[in-house]
């Protein structure tokens, strides 16, 4: 079973593969999604066109370098927001660990 934040990709060969979106991201009237393949750990995104219903649509290519190069860009963002929370919760902890021991 699919959690909320998962999808099914198909490649060309009709292989399934399940991948977790990291992340949408909407520029110049597109809107793009950024996800992980759960079994290979590997990072992609494509243009996502919605369908009639909210359930499913369709995904194209990135074709140019702008776009891979603003996806990477936005990427990178997330990935250094992901660290800063990693950061301050480590500092949280901390923080709950001296006030134990000072008690």
């Amino acid at each position: 079973m699919l959690k909320d934040n998962q999808m099914v990709v198909t490649n060309a060969n009709g292989d399934e593969s399940v991948c977790e979106i990291l992340f949408t991201h909407e520029h110049n009237g597109k809107n793009y999604v950024v996800f992980e393949f759960l079994d290979s750990h590997e990072v992609s995104a494509a243009i996502y066109t919605p369908g009639a219903n909210d359930d499913e649509g369709t995904f194209s290519d990135i074709e140019t370098d702008l776009e891979w190069e603003m996806l990477d860009q936005v990427l990178q963002e997330y990935f250094d927001q992901l660290e800063d929370e990693a950061d301050e919760d480590e500092e949280d902890e901390e923080d709950e660990e001296e006030v134990l021991e000072s008690n």
